[in-house]
């Protein structure tokens, strides 16, 4: 996921918390922007629920990114407890 990395450090300026992000997404999409839940229709990497609260586009990395800061911090008040949510349920 390479070419990601960019797009990645333009949404999550914090730098300790890119242990956190890689560990959802790497579980969420496999860091593929384009994954979708056939069942729910999660979208994007961080497996947006619904696709249509991303704003933009939810399969853009950027924006999917952008959305995904805002709720890990608005729901579990960081990276870090959006990351030990995930541990302990399996989603967030």
């Amino acid at each position: 996921h390479y070419p990601l990395r960019r797009q990645r450090q333009m949404c999550i300026r914090d730098r300790s918390d890119w242990g956190y992000v890689d560990y959802i997404v790497s579980r969420e999409s496999g860091w593929n922007p384009n994954a979708t839940n056939k069942s729910s229709g999660a979208c994007g990497l961080v497996q947006a629920l619904p696709c249509s609260k991303v704003p933009g586009n939810g399969y853009d990395p950027v924006d999917n990114l952008r959305w995904a800061t805002g709720y890990a911090t608005g729901r579990y008040g960081s990276w870090a407890g959006a990351h030990a949510f995930w541990t302990n349920n399996h989603w967030w």
